[in-house]
């Protein structure tokens, strides 16, 4: 092996693209990938490859260690973050114990560029990335738990007849509970919209609005991602992967509150972010009550939202509204959760010493405030 190591250079993507999607499966676009990496919100991501010279002329990169620029605010205080995304090793070099000095090299130059380092996947392949990153210093710090309203009922029914047809107790058991928690769900929404709210395309979103808001309220939101009009521009309004939708909340022409999401395959609607004036949960539970109104007049099915396991405020704001989660009903129940993350914490953090100086509590997952807004901005 002749190893060479370096930052990327213009017309490397073609090289990375090929070696994602033998990982992945994914096909990536030139203008999907310049989206993601090269032209984000604070400039190129941080890309450092590594080469083995001896393999064939266009499967020479064995190796990727990259950091996609996300800012951060802690308790109002802005700092820049990298998230590890998109880091590769190929199978041919895999299990030879080459990569964790590859990221480990890179870590330390991407310090001089960022102060927070976290990655929302660390128990992929098989944990993998996780111990790579524990190895480096980072915190097993949180687990990620999806919420979900059921609309529609038709495909539960037909779920419990299906069972009952073919005789298989599980299938009908299945049926049941799910019939069961869309009538659960059903009891929660309002029978008409709020004439204070309305939904634009991601064209018409009043940035500056959100923009102002974020700056007047980022205070009370703990650790989070920036609502900044250059972040939002770039990672919503120029994603190229989905068309977003805000649902707006104005109170004397003024905006006090946002809510962000796409349609998912056609017939689910997935909440990338939520903001509201002061933290008000009355401002959250009057959104989210709007959107289960939308969503139910546009023949949705489902309507889902994913934040970090210990934003108790978020979560309660949405139970309160009728969400439910699999882990908590399993709780509930009294049975072994196997989607239950909690002991793997695939979300990981790194805050470097000048921050923690600053902020002693940045290592406590209560008070960090996630929503989708962190992930990558496509399909998983």
């Amino acid at each position: 092996m002749i190893l060479v190591q370096r930052p990327y250079k213009p017309g490397d993507e073609v090289s990375i693209n090929r070696l994602y999607k033998l990982l992945t499966g994914r096909k990536r676009s030139f203008n999907q990938y310049r989206w993601e990496w090269l032209d984000t919100w604070n400039g190129q991501g941080s890309i450092w490859l590594a080469f083995d010279e001896e393999r064939k002329n266009g499967d020479q990169l064995i190796m990727q260690y990259s950091l996609i620029p996300t800012p951060l605010s802690v308790y109002g205080e802005s700092f820049l973050a990298g998230k590890t995304e998109n880091c590769m090793a190929h199978p041919d070099c895999r299990g030879k114990g080459i990569y964790f000095f590859h990221e480990q090299k890179y870590f330390e130059e991407a310090k001089k560029r960022f102060q927070i380092f976290f990655t929302t996947t660390g128990n992929v392949a098989n944990g993998a990335p996780g111990a790579v990153r524990r190895k480096l210093g980072y915190r097993a710090f949180d687990s990620w738990i999806n919420l979900y309203f059921l609309i529609d009922t038709k495909k539960s029914v037909q779920a419990t007849r299906q069972g009952n047809m073919t005789g298989i107790r599980g299938d009908t058991a299945k049926g049941r509970r799910e019939n069961v928690k869309t009538f659960y769900c059903s009891l929660f929404v309002p029978p008409q919209s709020a004439t204070s709210m309305h939904i634009v395309d991601e064209e018409r979103a009043p940035l500056k609005d959100i923009d102002r808001l974020w700056d007047e309220n980022k205070g009370f939101y703990g650790i989070t991602v920036e609502r900044s009009l250059p972040y939002l521009d770039w990672r919503i309004n120029k994603n190229p992967y989905f068309h977003h939708q805000y649902l707006l909340y104005r109170k004397s022409g003024l905006l006090k509150g946002y809510i962000i999401f796409y349609k998912h395959k056609k017939t689910s609607v997935r909440v990338v972010d939520i903001f509201a004036e002061n933290k008000d949960i009355k401002i959250f539970r009057k959104m989210i009550k709007q959107l289960t109104v939308w969503a139910k007049k546009n023949q949705i099915e489902k309507i889902f939202c994913t934040t970090n396991q210990n934003n108790q405020f978020l979560r309660w704001a949405f139970y309160s509204c009728g969400f439910l989660s699999s882990i908590d009903i399993r709780k509930i129940a009294g049975l072994k959760n196997n989607e239950n993350l909690s002991y793997k914490r695939p979300f990981h953090v790194f805050v470097s010493k000048p921050v923690l100086k600053q902020h002693a509590s940045a290592y406590k997952a209560r008070n960090w405030y996630m929503t989708e807004l962190v992930f990558e901005g496509r399909e998983n």
